[in-house]
């Protein structure tokens, strides 16, 4: 059901680029926009990224990072830049999480609690300079993958990645993050995310409680 909603959506997505190029302007389907809204680059244009959740937060591939650099310039979408405060970097699962100085101005996308399933139609779009159009791809197996050692269950997909790529989002139909590319050939190997939604979610409560206290007024003794 899901690859067969993962045509019907791209064939949607075809008769209205074509409807746009009559016209005279091309269109982009909402999904896409909101996949390339949400991606970020890494300065100096080295890696990709996901703004997640709260829209606070950002992850992106650990071998992307330096474990020992605490700030990171990130770049949204339409060229604004933030401060990414490192809260974890995994590095067997090549996943790290960024705490932005400010909740970004673009779509945040949920991260997906569980796995992909084999078969299954996904959504990746490649570097923001590229100005591709958002490829349709599959899961082709879960398993382990020699440089993620940490992760049982790496995801095999059909997507064709460049380089600069690592760290983009790989998203379901429902426009959840499943994975982030990790390499491989073309780019193709992805690492699961389905196990830091949690741990990203509980990082947003606590900044959101931590914004409230700061903004709560002092009592009076």
């Amino acid at each position: 059901m899901r690859a067969k909603r993962l045509s019907l959506y791209l064939y949607a997505g075809i008769l209205i680029g074509a409807v746009g190029v009559g016209c005279g302007a091309a269109q982009e389907s909402p999904d896409a926009q909101v996949l390339r809204e949400a991606t970020v680059t890494l300065v100096p244009g080295h890696c990709m990224g996901v703004v997640v959740e709260d829209g606070l937060h950002v992850m992106t591939a650990a071998h992307c990072v330096d474990a020992g650099q605490v700030n990171i310039p990130i770049e949204l979408s339409d060229g604004e830049r933030l401060t990414g405060t490192q809260m974890l970097v995994d590095e067997g699962q090549d996943i790290a999480v960024y705490r932005l100085d400010t909740v970004a101005r673009v779509p945040a996308l949920e991260i997906a609690p569980e796995l992909p399933r084999p078969g299954e139609g996904l959504l990746f779009a490649s570097r923001s300079d590229l100005a591709s159009e958002p490829q349709e791809v599959w899961l082709e197996r879960l398993g382990r993958c020699p440089s993620l050692p940490g992760v049982p269950q790496a995801l095999f997909t059909t997507l064709r990645g460049v380089k600069g790529d690592s760290g983009s989002p790989v998203v379901d139909l429902d426009m959840r993050v499943v994975g982030l590319v990790h390499g491989g050939a073309a780019c193709s190997i992805a690492a699961p995310t389905a196990a830091f939604a949690p741990v990203v979610r509980q990082l947003a409560e606590e900044a959101q409680s931590t914004e409230m206290a700061r903004k709560e007024p002092a009592r009076v003794r």
